[in-house]
């Protein structure tokens, strides 16, 4: 028994069928959000707009990034830390557990996961504070939304392949 909810498909099943996806052309931003709140309903989804908000105010959410190091390297969003598999459980205990989380990789796959798994293992209380950012950090700078190299704004985002690096604006590719 593998601890997981019935009705949430391990991050396999999730990239199988985003393969699956992209050998049928390319995704659109919106067929991938789409396939991300259908593959994971019980995961609550952020706008990119709400997050922007929601920055502003006191304190700001925690931003946890769920992708590999040398993605995170590259760039990430404003206050980000860098989290993955059980750290991202350890970060989220250590949180004020007032204070609102929300969890991104390149388009969301990767971080719905690690929200459904968080859902999982914590009380049920933490459903009221934790969010994915739909569209991930793709969608984020695609926007114009500024991302960081540290304190430093940078214009690049990760790719993460060829393939999902289409849907970056070709000026935020390295």
């Amino acid at each position: 028994m593998s601890g997981r909810k019935p009705g949430v498909p391990s991050i396999g099943t999730l990239l199988l069928a985003a393969l699956l996806a992209l050998a049928c052309g390319a995704p659109t931003m919106s067929q991938l959000k789409a396939l991300v709140r259908a593959s994971f309903p019980g995961v609550p989804q952020m706008s990119i707009e709400e997050l922007d908000r929601r920055l502003e105010e006191a304190p700001p959410p925690l931003v946890i990034d769920v992708r590999e190091p040398f993605e995170y390297e590259v760039s990430h969003l404003p206050g980000a830390v860098h989290a993955q598999g059980g750290d991202i459980a350890e970060v989220v205990a250590a949180a004020d557990p007032d204070r609102p989380i929300v969890l991104y990789c390149s388009v969301g796959y990767r971080s719905s996961a690690a929200v459904a798994d968080l859902i999982q293992l914590h009380d049920p209380d933490i459903f009221d504070r934790v969010w994915n950012l739909e569209g991930s950090i793709f969608e984020w700078a695609n926007s114009g939304r500024p991302v960081y190299r540290g304190d430093v704004e940078v214009d690049r985002v990760h790719p993460y392949d060829g393939q999902w690096g289409k849907l970056l604006e070709p000026h935020l590719r390295p």
